[in-house]
């Protein structure tokens, strides 16, 4: 079982991780399974909580002096897909095609492998998953001198945040312009990544993180929720939400082409920290575009009538 407050749907703040649940112990000689299949019973007790996202609450939901850290959970039941029967399990237990969970030799029912969950489980660092967690679009147009870009990403696939959990977790957009000769377009206006950004810090673009501050030294960002810190920013992206940015760029002197790159990065640790910590982790792209756009400079005929 779970112990869930019935007033938010959300752990007791004094019950943080497995103290939510409550373990059953079997009789000496006796083997006890839970599972989700309701037709078997020697040994079995059908458990639905197994196929609900309540299951998931007691570790994905967790604050630390009194601040939310882990909020997965939390975004979930707050997002459109609790009202759509789409539960944790739907993305991160989604099936696989296999037929049967127990071996046919061994006495195995063959099953709609529809119903059979995997335990694969992917998650943060699971490249297909988060590629089709969000979209991203472009589009551009030349406004007097200048070149203007905007980028949509759209967090269409998460039932909770992008990115969620664990602080250290964040998504870095970069947007490049150039003329036909490859030389960038220098940015006029617009978002620049932060200076925690890495490789990336000063580039055009932005950075999606929950932002934690030391209460004490003012430290800004850290990943040491264990101490007490204050949330100094959150602009994650929402399930079913959408961040829009725009760049302006300076227009090149002569006709030709424009090329747009526009990347998002998903990292799992702000990079200086990966540094420290003698860790090695890629970044894993999560969208990319190349687009091409011509502009062409007409002259202007005037004549006397």
């Amino acid at each position: 079982e779970v112990y869930l407050d019935p007033g938010t749907g959300l752990p007791y703040d004094d019950r943080p991780g497995v103290l939510s649940m409550r373990l059953y112990r079997s009789p000496p000689g006796w083997v006890l399974f839970f599972g989700p299949f309701d037709d078997v019973t020697r040994r079995v007790s059908y458990l639905d909580l197994e196929k609900k996202s309540q299951f998931c609450a007691p570790c994905h939901q967790a604050s630390f002096h009194g601040t939310p850290i882990y909020e997965s959970f939390d975004e979930w039941l707050n997002s459109p897909y609790p009202a759509q029967g789409i539960e944790c399990q739907t993305c991160h237990m989604a099936p696989t095609g296999v037929d049967y969970f127990a071996l046919p030799a061994k006495g195995g029912l063959i099953r709609d492998p529809d119903l059979i969950a995997s335990h694969l489980q992917p998650g943060a660092s699971d490249e297909t998953l988060l590629q089709n967690t969000v979209s991203m679009t472009l589009s551009a147009w030349k406004q007097n001198d200048q070149f203007r870009v905007t980028v949509t990403i759209s967090n269409t696939g998460a039932g909770h945040h992008v990115p969620t959990d664990h602080p250290g977790r964040h998504m870095i957009l970069t947007i490049a312009a150039q003329d036909d000769q490859g030389q960038a377009l220098a940015l006029q206006s617009g978002p620049t990544v932060p200076n925690w950004g890495g490789a990336q810090a000063g580039l055009p673009g932005k950075a999606f993180a929950k932002i934690l501050q030391d209460n004490k030294t003012g430290e800004s960002p850290v990943i040491s929720y264990w101490k007490p810190v204050t949330i100094a920013q959150d602009n994650r992206i929402p399930a079913m939400g959408s961040d829009t940015s725009t760049y302006a760029f300076t227009m090149p002197a002569t006709s030709g082409p424009i090329t747009v790159t526009a990347e998002l990065r998903f990292r799992r640790l702000y990079q200086d920290l990966m540094i420290n910590k003698g860790w090695s982790t890629p970044d894993i792209m999560m969208q990319e575009k190349t687009e091409l756009w011509q502009w062409l400079y007409l002259p202007i005929v005037c004549r006397e009538d």
